[in-house]
């Protein structure tokens, strides 16, 4: 019976040890997680789930360097999760030795996405499986440059991964600068084309003034590089109907069309026009 007593006393400290150890564990992982690691003292376990043997030896804490460990762990765990919200993409292991690079960029506050792109690494070669990026993207002729006749293929996937986003988000900017434009000024804008992945964008939008009942039609055209958001330097076209518009009124629009330059569409209309 005393047997059967100390049993039920050896349990019940036991869970109690556990129960401790588990919630040591977690505070130790969230403060990893939040980037606030404390001093060790923070983590010791409470001295009444310590056998009594141990209550009068000294404690084995972590060293400084350990702890220091812990806090550089943090730091850069917090950085990648930063640069995974500044640029959108992280990467997992996937099946099959597969590595998934994930994609969700956000483009004009609107996320988009998760667009997948699977590789797989043997040795110092790194193996394009797949992917669901749009066919703007264009993924294989990207592979193809940044890893051809390269030996160490380690040393071209961040860059290629880079160059995917850029890609990714330019074209997803893009169509969404049309779809907001044709939205915003559905009643003014006339003939729009989107050509060539939205690489290539026209349309004409008609200005009339009030005083003297006079409407002018303005044809904007631009091209875009492939990974551009914005046209490209000098490749912006404007002409005008009917043609006999002044000189002035000529130098004065096409000077305001500039703001297409560094404007998103619809906002380069309203302060253009």
């Amino acid at each position: 019976e005393k047997n059967f007593e100390k049993l039920k006393q050896d349990v019940k400290s036991l869970k109690r040890k556990r129960d401790a150890m588990l919630d040591r564990e977690i505070k130790i992982r969230n403060d990893l997680n939040s980037g606030t690691v404390q001093n060790a003292a923070t983590y010791r376990l409470p001295l009444a789930v310590l056998p009594p043997q141990n209550l009068s030896q000294r404690q084995v804490l972590p060293s400084e360097a350990e702890v220091q460990r812990l806090k550089n762990i943090a730091r850069i765990k917090q950085k990648l999760q930063a640069h995974a919200l500044c640029h959108g993409v992280t990467s997992l292991r996937g099946e099959n030795n597969e590595t998934k690079f994930i994609f969700d960029p956000y483009v004009g506050g609107k996320p988009f996405g998760p667009f997948v792109l699977r590789m797989r690494f043997i040795r110092t070669q790194a193996v394009l499986r797949g992917h669901n990026l749009p066919h703007a993207v264009p993924t294989r002729s990207l592979y193809t440059e940044y890893f051809e006749d390269v030996e160490n293929h380690s040393e071209q996937l961040a860059p290629f991964i880079r160059s995917v986003a850029k890609h990714l988000r330019a074209f997803l900017s893009r169509k969404q600068q049309c779809d907001q434009l044709r939205e915003s000024f559905a009643e003014d804008i006339q003939d729009f084309q989107a050509a060539n992945q939205c690489t290539a964008i026209s349309f004409s939008i008609c200005l009339k003034d009030e005083d003297n009942k006079e409407q002018i039609t303005i044809s904007i055209a631009m091209i875009y590089d492939i990974d551009g958001e914005r046209p490209k330097p000098e490749s912006l076209k404007v002409s005008f109907d009917p043609p006999n518009t002044t000189e002035d009124d000529i130098e004065s629009l096409k000077e305001q069309c500039l703001v297409f330059y560094n404007k998103r569409l619809a906002e380069a209309v309203i302060e253009a026009f």
